[in-house]
């Protein structure tokens, strides 16, 4: 809402004057660095909805970007996301491993065979027990 009529600026004076001496209030109160409370910001953000965020703003003297943000879902360009809250993520599962499955044949010179089958192993493996096989017999 960009502009604000007489009217308007008349009836939002009156609704919004209980909640300015309320910030007042708070203000008065608070300690050092303390964010305004989350009840009194509820109803600036109603009150920015309905007459627009800088007469509020304005009127109340708060943080402009953070009643924009609240009432409007605005956030300025380049502002970083405050902390993310933690939630429950679902990963799918992985797919299930595939069985790899090898057959080695192995044959001397003496016409001596061996059929090794590996499943899912690592055929480097294999090497010793070739060398093995081939060597000659003592």
């Amino acid at each position: 809402m960009n502009t604000i009529t007489q009217a308007k600026r008349e009836e939002l004076a009156a609704k919004i004057e209980p909640l300015r001496q309320q910030i007042e209030t708070w203000r008065r109160t608070r300690g050092r660095n303390e964010p305004m409370p989350e009840p009194l910001w509820a109803v600036a953000t109603g009150l920015a909805q309905e007459y627009g965020v800088s007469p509020v703003q304005r009127i109340l003297r708060i943080d402009y970007r953070g009643l924009e943000y609240r009432a409007l879902g605005v956030r300025k360009a380049g502002s970083k996301a405050g902390p993310a809250r933690a939630a429950f993520v679902e990963l799918p599962a992985p797919p299930s491993p595939r069985r790899v499955e090898h057959s080695v044949e192995l044959e001397d010179g003496a016409g001596r065979r061996m059929t090794v089958k590996v499943c899912g192993g690592n055929l480097a493996e294999l090497l010793p027990l070739a060398q093995a096989f081939w060597r000659p017999a003592s």
